[in-house]
């Protein structure tokens, strides 16, 4: 669904979506708390990409694997540059933004932290990776969530 609402912000921007997900992985929670947590890490990603060079590669990649018998890693990683070292840290503080005043309120990442390990048992760090895709070095910053109880879907 996170996808799927993200599609024409991701296409006007010339945004290019790589996913591996695993069909058979399904968290158990607030389907729109996660949904509007996930949406805020992709805009994040989206915003800043959108910054680049039309002529420049845009990727977000988002990867989801079984890490043990309780616990789903999903990454999301974007060819963004990167987070300056000095603010990392920060990022997940409420109205903490490196937005303009009039571009952001600095609660999209502080609400999909909040909604991620408070109400649904995960964690979130983030990070930058350095990495290359088709024969292209990027860098980015790569967001990493753990859930630690997931149920195999069954339908």
């Amino acid at each position: 669904m996170v996808l799927n609402l993200t599609e024409a912000s991701r296409g006007k921007n010339f945004i290019n979506l790589i996913t591996d997900l695993k069909d058979d992985l399904t968290i158990k929670g607030n389907l729109n708390e996660l949904e509007q947590a996930f949406i805020n890490i992709v805009n994040n990603s989206k915003d800043i990409l959108s910054e680049k060079d039309k002529k420049d590669d845009r990727y977000i990649f988002i990867t989801s694997k079984k890490i043990d018998d309780n616990t789903l890693e999903i990454k999301i990683l974007d060819n963004g540059g990167g987070l300056k070292e000095d603010i990392i840290d920060r990022i997940f503080e409420p109205y903490f933004t490196t937005k303009h005043k009039s571009m952001g309120t600095g609660l999209g990442l502080s609400m999909a932290d909040k909604i991620i390990r408070e109400r649904h048992n995960g964690s979130i760090k983030v990070h930058n990776e350095e990495f290359v895709y088709n024969d292209k070095e990027f860098k980015g910053a790569c967001f990493t969530i753990l859930f630690k109880t997931y149920a195999k879907d069954l339908s």
